[in-house]
């Protein structure tokens, strides 16, 4: 690969993938997952729709890598991990990056108008509201993982509009702060990397922030996660796979992460980010094997 597209390439992240990638997607995946039961979608549709869904977050990982990059490219020349990323270096230009950038919008835009009106104004809405301006909030508090988290959430309300053509606020509500927690403390996780050259810098992170107290704070935003999607359950009327698969596994694999990284340790606060997928992916797994049965039940 020619060095300006490896460049271009890894200002997106997209050379990490699925790491980033399946962050932004799970968001989308709870939402058109829970959503597909709750109106007994057919699983050929659910399939196509996980498909959909996962190029969109991909898509929107990227998008969002670049804005963040453009923004924070003198913080990352200061920090030790960032300052090879493509802008802080100097191989891409900030007008190689805004290009690329219009590009990327332009698709996920597309792939919005293809969602319905109502999830199409939530996406003009919620993309640039939400996502744009999470990179600026590091600057400004502490908590620049729960608003991400909260930025990431946008995705629930979209994926439970475009497939149910109606707002169901308990459900959407419940799924999206379950998401936004999840999100929050993983992203925590990931910024404890960081900590040492964050202060340097003065760079404000919840990992910063929280200190030595980390893990009793994540355990709350577990605790949180655990129950929004208990009655997530209730309210959609889901069964045993459910509750087994996609909260009380997720829950207990969270805990056993928070309580067992080091926070002062880089390598393996990146091991337990990394891992945070295979609890997301079992929110998924339930959903799906939930669904299947309960299709299975009304053919009967």
């Amino acid at each position: 690969m020619p060095s300006k597209a490896r460049s271009l390439a890894e200002l997106t992240r997209i050379h990490w993938f699925p790491v980033g990638c399946d962050f932004m997607f799970w968001p989308f995946a709870w939402g058109s997952l829970a959503a597909s039961y709750h109106v007994a979608l057919p699983m050929k549709e659910v399939a196509i729709n996980t498909l959909f869904y996962a190029l969109l977050g991909t898509l929107v990982h990227s998008a969002g890598c670049v804005i963040n990059d453009m923004l924070d490219r003198d913080f990352d020349r200061k920090v030790e991990r960032s300052k090879g990323r493509p802008i802080a270096s100097g191989a891409v230009t900030m007008t190689e990056a805004s290009i690329l950038l219009f590009v990327l919008v332009a698709a996920i835009f597309y792939m919005f108008s293809t969602a319905g009106t109502a999830a199409l104004t939530l996406g003009l809405v919620g993309l640039p509201a939400c996502g744009g301006t999470y990179p600026l909030m590091k600057r400004w508090m502490y908590w620049p993982s729960l608003y991400l988290g909260f930025a990431a959430s946008w995705a629930v309300p979209f994926t439970w509009v475009a497939i149910t053509g109606r707002f169901d606020w308990g459900m959407i509500l419940n799924v999206a702060v379950a998401s936004c927690c999840w999100t929050c403390l993983y992203d925590t996780i990931y910024a404890c990397q960081d900590k040492k050259d964050d202060e340097k810098a003065g760079v404000k992170s919840m990992a910063v922030r929280l200190g030595d107290g980390i893990r009793l704070a994540l355990s709350v935003f577990d605790v949180i996660f655990f129950a929004c999607l208990l009655w997530a359950g209730y309210l959609n009327d889901q069964h045993l796979p459910f509750y087994v698969m996609s909260v009380f596994a997720p829950f207990v694999l969270c805990l056993w992460h928070i309580w067992s990284f080091d926070h002062n340790d880089p390598k393996d606060s990146w091991e337990k980010f990394t891992a945070g997928r295979h609890g997301a992916a079992l929110v998924c797994a339930g959903l799906v094997v939930d669904h299947y049965f309960n299709l299975a039940s009304l053919a009967i």
